[in-house]
């Protein structure tokens, strides 16, 4: 007895179906499945307009776009010029009326924080590297000028990204290509060899190693200062270089092309 309070009757005419999972239309009426469609397109609140029906409506709104005829009974106005466009066309970027001066005005508001933080980076680079010649040239607090290009190497530095930073050592190595000098920032593993160590700074400058090849020239590292080889044992580990002081974090290093008995 209380089954047919659970469901509702279906209000198409002749119809004393009782579903228990009615569909309802816009006008209010509960239908059964079997006569749902047919009511919802008779029915003026639901039914779907065809396209010469949209046609005659007074109040449709086409697209402003040169060319286009799509019609919308929704208005899409545009911010700018506050005409209708379709959804093809009704990006900033196709309305006609926007002026120079408007796209001048958006495009430097998102250029300006980028520009303003390289303006920022360019002045302290200059003052670090004021401080860093001002040290240089009194000859002393070496340890000072060797933090100071540290610092400025590390935000620049390339290398292997699965090296843990713990175990991060920088270097500026500088490669001689056709009489000129190119820098460039790197980091490599304390735990590696010298010679892991130059195979993977030969990968971030793209230069051909040969290390492994007999009778090729080999990639060394030099210490800019002295021009002094590093080592000629490949083998050596970088903790044992940076504790006997032969390398020192953040120092400038040469790599060249050299033959084995090259000192």
């Amino acid at each position: 007895m209380e089954l047919p309070s659970l469901d509702k009757q279906c209000s198409a005419q002749d119809c004393n179906q009782l579903d228990f999972l009615p569909l309802h239309c816009k006008c209010g009426k509960t239908l059964c499945s079997h006569h749902f469609n047919a009511h919802v397109q008779a029915c003026e609140k639901s039914r779907f307009l065809t396209e010469d029906e949209l046609k005659k409506i007074g109040n449709i709104f086409l697209c402003s776009y040169n060319g286009c005829t799509e019609g919308s009974i929704i208005p899409l106005l545009c911010e700018r010029c506050n005409k209708h466009f379709c959804v093809k066309h009704r990006h900033l970027q196709e309305c006609e009326e926007k002026s120079h001066v408007a796209l001048a005005a958006e495009k430097e508001k998102y250029a300006a924080p980028l520009r303003q933080f390289r303006e920022a980076k360019a002045c302290v680079d200059k003052q670090l590297d004021s401080k860093l010649v001002e040290v240089k040239t009194k000859g002393k607090h070496k340890d000072m000028a060797h933090k100071i290009q540290l610092m400025r190497i590390k935000n620049r530095a390339t290398g292997i990204k699965s090296v843990p930073i713990p175990d991060r050592i920088y270097f500026n190595v500088i490669f001689l290509k056709e009489g000129n000098e190119k820098a460039t920032a790197v980091f490599v593993s304390k735990q590696w060899s010298l010679g892991r160590a130059i195979d993977a700074i030969a990968q971030e400058l793209k230069l051909e190693n040969n290390n492994n090849k007999r009778n090729e020239k080999k990639l060394r590292l030099f210490k800019k200062d002295t021009k002094e080889i590093v080592s000629n044992k490949m083998s050596t580990g970088l903790q044992i270089l940076l504790q006997d002081d032969i390398l020192i974090n953040g120092e400038d290093l040469v790599i060249e092309y050299i033959e084995n008995d090259c000192d």
